[in-house]
């Protein structure tokens, strides 16, 4: 599964480009990074097509931290479904809140 970076992903989300971000620890967290979508690590081929729409689309999912398994296991979903360009942020919001990033409270 490939990876991403705090750094790659600050600046991927910095330059605009259309990406779908994930957050695999389910729909009732209280926090997620800015622009991501709280959904669960068993996600539907349904809720994928209408959260993603393309499966050309740029993905990213993360859960909590390293210690997490829900976003390598949402990543392979979506891989399985078809998704092509599918990146596991593994820090999950724990390293993005470590490298001083802002998050936001899930709607």
């Amino acid at each position: 599964m490939a990876e991403i970076d705090t750094p790659t992903l600050q600046k991927l989300l910095a330059s605009g480009v259309d990406v779908k971000i994930l957050d695999a620890r389910g729909p009732k967290v209280e926090t997620i990074i800015p622009g991501a979508t709280a959904v669960s690590k068993e996600i539907s081929k349904k809720d994928a097509k209408a959260l993603i729409g393309s499966k050309d689309a740029l993905v990213v999912t993360y859960c909590s931290s390293t210690k997490c398994g829900a976003s390598k296991a949402l990543a392979a979903q979506l891989t399985k479904l078809g998704y092509k360009n599918v990146l596991e942020y593994p820090v999950g919001i724990a390293g993005w809140e470590e490298q001083g990033n802002k998050v936001v409270k899930n709607k």
